[in-house]
């Protein structure tokens, strides 16, 4: 019971973190359309008497962008980052911990394959959560059933690491779907909010890692993510990334 509250809280958590990434991006293109339109009726009214004549004109002028640069500043403010260890989680533990959650019906067939030794760098709940995400988009492609494979496995070439696997063999995805399935709330079933997949990035590109979403060659769809080993395991360095992250399914 513990494990499920906690992941739940952490899942709206992560739908508030989307919502709020989305309302800063169109807050602050509507922003820039007022500060463009106030400077316009600026210019316009200094050639005018009421300028000269009535103070009160430049002053609320001068009061509107005082506004928008103190609105400017709320939306882009971020919570200090804790210079806390890194932490790490083995992908078998998370995996375990998605399928528990998400209740997997009797008409799919799960397939365990649990390679990877190393570690990944999140916690064990956001890693969870991730992964619940695509096993529930699976989950979902499949209504008449079907074999739902989860695999994860250390990476030796390259930068190393350690990689994951969520596979179905369900509806699949239409061509043009694939390059929307990131943005947050496009989805292609009705009644679905379309943030799985924005979430599932966000938390990969925030800890170093790469996501990547492609069809099988019978139909279904598979999710691919890869961590890369980092020098910097030591401690926990977040670099900036960008907040506007689109996508889900």
């Amino acid at each position: 019971m513990g494990v499920r509250a906690d992941l739940q809280a952490r899942e709206r958590a992560a739908v508030a973190d989307v919502v709020a990434s989305t309302l800063r991006h169109d807050l602050r293109n509507k922003l820039a359309s007022v500060r463009n339109a106030s400077f316009y009726l600026m210019r316009k009214m200094q050639k005018t008497d009421a300028w000269s004549s009535d103070a009160r004109v430049e002053a609320f002028f001068q009061l509107i962008d005082r506004e928008l640069a103190a609105a400017e500043e709320v939306l882009t403010r971020r919570a200090p980052v804790a210079s806390s260890e890194r932490p790490l989680c083995h992908a078998g533990e998370a995996a375990e911990r998605a399928l528990l959650e998400a209740r997997v019906p009797e008409h799919v067939k799960v397939e365990r394959d649990f390679r990877a030794r190393g570690s990944v760098p999140l916690d064990v709940e956001d890693l969870a959560l991730l992964m619940r995400c695509l096993v529930d988009n699976a989950v979902e492609s499949m209504p008449r059933g079907g074999l739902l494979t989860v695999r994860t496995w250390d990476v030796e070439e390259g930068e190393g690491g350690v990689s994951l696997r969520v596979e179905d063999v369900g509806e699949g995805l239409a061509p043009e779907a694939y390059s929307r399935a990131f943005e947050p709330f496009y989805s292609t079933r009705p009644g679905h909010a379309g943030l799985g997949l924005n979430i599932v990035q966000r938390l990969v590109l925030r800890n170093g890692g790469k996501v990547a979403l492609d069809g099988g060659p019978s139909g279904g769809t598979h999710v691919e993510i890869h961590f890369p080993n980092r020098p910097e395991a030591g401690g926990r360095k977040r670099t900036a990334v960008q907040e506007e992250i689109w996508g889900s399914k």
